[in-house]
Order: C-alpha cells, then sequence, then structure tokens
C-alpha cells in the first residue's frame, strides 16, 4: 500500500506469515537513504545527520535514456534521490557491452537504506564512469544494489546534465525582423520642379531620452527594408521629427514642407466623401478592410528616393518607402488602388480604406476572396 511503512504498522506483526516476511526484501525500493559511516564524520560535523532519499512512485512516463559508459540505459528521473542507483542485472548488461568506467570498487562504505525500513539495502559495489544525455557529459557515480528496484538517476546529476532545472528563467527571445511587404510590380516616380533650388535643412535634437528609442526605430526601419544609409552627396536633406508616444515608443516623422514646394503633384482625382456614401447599397453584407502603414508598401524608385533623405545624429537616411507627409502620397497612393481594385464588384475604397459588400453571404465571400 503506497504511504504505508512496516515500522509505523499498527498491524500485530506477530500475525504475519514468516513468508511474507522474506518477501519484503524482494520489494521494490521506493524511497533510498544514505548514511554516511563513522569514518567519514571527520569530513563535516553536520554530515552525519543529513538524510538522503531517493524515490520511485513507479511512475515511468520520466524515464529517459542516458548513454552510460558508451552503453545506451534507461534511467528514472528521481529528484528526491541525491545517489545513482543501477540493479546488478543492468551492471552486468553493461559489462558484456562493454561500458567504459573511470573506476569500481566493491562494496560500499555508504549504507543505504529504503525509506521507512531500517533494513540496509544491499550494495555490492560503485562504479565511475562517464554519463551524457544529449549533448550534455557528466562524470558520476552509480550504486550496484541488489532487489527489483528501479535503476534511478538522482537529483544532483540530473541537474549537471540539465534534465532537472529548478529556478525561473527569463529568456530573451530577439524579434527578427522581416522586410515589410510592397505592393509588387509597381514603383512610384516623384517629380520636382527644377526652379526650386534644393534646401539642406540641419540637424534637429532631440531629447536624450529619446536617444536609444529612436536608434531602435532607425534599425527597426532598416530591417524591415523601409529605409536606407544615403551615401555619396545629396541635394535635398529634410530634418526628423520625434514624437513621443504614452507607451515609451516613439513615432519618426519627416518635415518635409520644403521638399513638397518643389514636387509637382500627380492631380489624380480622390473621390468625394458624398459620393463614396451614396454609392454603398442598402441592407447589404459588409466587410471593412484596413491596409496597413499603407503608404510603406509602395516602393519609390531609385532616382526618387533622394528628395526624402533626411539628417539624425547617426547620419543620413533616406526612404526606399513612399513617405507619410509627401504632398503627392495621398494621389499617387490612391492611383494605385484604382489600377488595383478597379473592376471589382461591390467594392469601394478611399485610400487604405477599403469595403466589400455582398447582398448574400455567399456572394460577399465570393467579392472578399477576390479582393484578398
Amino acid at each position: 500500500m503506497r504511504g504505508h511503512f512496516e515500522t509505523v504498522c499498527r498491524k500485530d506483526k506477530k500475525r504475519v506469515p514468516s513468508y511474507q516476511k522474506d518477501l519484503k526484501t524482494s520489494k521494490k525500493v521506493r524511497l533510498v537513504e544514505s548514511t554516511e559511516t563513522k569514518s567519514e564524520l571527520h569530513t563535516e560535523a553536520t554530515d552525519s545527520d543529513k538524510t538522503y532519499y531517493a524515490f520511485y512512485s513507479g511512475n515511468k512516463s520520466n524515464i529517459i535514456t542516458c548513454c552510460v559508459g558508451g552503453v545506451n540505459q534507461d534511467m528514472l528521473v528521481d529528484s528526491g534521490a541525491d545517489c545513482n542507483l543501477i540493479t546488478p542485472e543492468v551492471w552486468n548488461k553493461l559489462k558484456n557491452a562493454g561500458v567504459k568506467i573511470h573506476s569500481s570498487v566493491k562494496g560500499c562504505a555508504r549504507k543505504l537504506k529504503a525509506y521507512g525500513n531500517e533494513r540496509l539495502l544491499d550494495v555490492t559495489g560503485t562504479f565511475v564512469a562517464d554519463i551524457c544525455v544529449g549533448r550534455r557529459s557528466v562524470k558520476a557515480e552509480f550504486f550496484v544494489v541488489n532487489g527489483r528496484q528501479q535503476c534511478l538517476l538522482g537529483d544532483e546529476t540530473s541537474k549537471q546534465l540539465g534534465i532537472l532545472k529548478v529556478g525561473v528563467d527569463v529568456n530573451q527571445v530577439t524579434k527578427v525582423m522581416k522586410p515589410f511587404s510592397k505592393i509588387s510590380g509597381i514603383q512610384v516616380q516623384i517629380f520636382t520642379d527644377p526652379e526650386v533650388k534644393p534646401v539642406f535643412q540641419p540637424l534637429r535634437r532631440i531629447p536624450i531620452p529619446l536617444e536609444a528609442a529612436v536608434k531602435t526605430k532607425l534599425e527597426q526601419l532598416l530591417s524591415r527594408d523601409i529605409i536606407e544609409v544615403k551615401i555619396g552627396p545629396t541635394s535635398w536633406v529634410s530634418p526628423l521629427v520625434v514624437v513621443g508616444k504614452t507607451n515609451g515608443d516613439v513615432r519618426l516623422c519627416l518635415d518635409l514642407r520644403r521638399v513638397n514646394e518643389a514636387v509637382l503633384r500627380e492631380r489624380h482625382p480622390m473621390p468625394v466623401e458624398d459620393e463614396y456614401l451614396a454609392r454603398l447599397g442598402r441592407k447589404m453584407i459588409r466587410s471593412k478592410l484596413d491596409i496597413r502603414e499603407a503608404f510603406l508598401q509602395v516602393e519609390l524608385e531609385t532616382e526618387s528616393r533622394d528628395v526624402t533623405t533626411f539628417i539624425t545624429s547617426l547620419g543620413l537616411f533616406r526612404f526606399k518607402r513612399l513617405p507619410f507627409g509627401l504632398v503627392t502620397a495621398p494621389e499617387a497612393f490612391q492611383r494605385i488602388m484604382d489600377e488595383i481594385l478597379t473592376g471589382c464588384e461591390g467594392t469601394y475604397w478611399y485610400l487604405d480604406d477599403v469595403i466589400i459588400e455582398g447582398a448574400t453571404v455567399e456572394e460577399h465571400d465570393s467579392r472578399l476572396n477576390e479582393v484578398a
């Protein structure tokens, strides 16, 4: 019975047949206690009072395959054991398989006994061998014990092998920034008035507490393929404007007012709000899509990137995508949306907002799949 110990049993021991008493010596070891001998008491005064336990509850879900001296062997990971136990049968198996050991000793100076039982376990000897699990390998001592107990892998060895862990690890997860998506096959060209003289604007200092956040933001924009380092001479240079957020993050903006004075607008017709709403039907099933960072999904032609050059304390950068704040950006993006979505029935759009409607669920889903 689990939790039942012979030494505290209230049952009359005289009524227990002698043959049952003999069978108790062959029971599986549930707990193992290790007691130092008198000759070892001089090492530390507290060693004689210390008790070592090895617990085996019969649960085999914690069994792991280890390599003991070059031979694979299943061991039960026991967080309550301070010693490693091996049965004589397993020891003979290891020797027949050519196990490599560092040393071996017959008998044992340490006394082991089952928890709740004063009878000492029969330790025939000990040996020291390398044990490895995965890529980790340590030198460990094993006790060869007679009986039908499970081969146990003790607490100390399990921790050295990294099988057992006490404490909480705080793992640092590094987020790998992938290039931001872009509309394939489309590039936007920015035209400027040649009579307008390019302007070089000086660096605007940012608050010292925001410097680290600005640096992180610039590194993210670089890794997302939104901006690039400007190399070589440049004509236009705009200052960077940093806006702090309540969550501690920052928003990077460009002061493109001087650039916008030279940019030639496309003058693409923009939808009127009243006309946009009048086209929507009644009693229709609708879905609204919002394009994430819409302008940044439009790539700029290489020749048009210099006008977006901006200056920071880390150097000069320029946009590879259509930046916010450029006077012609909304018109260019609306033109691209017109080219892409024209012909899609039941679909209406204004810049990055797209509405899809249908009279039935099937019609709505069909149109939504077409747009998506």
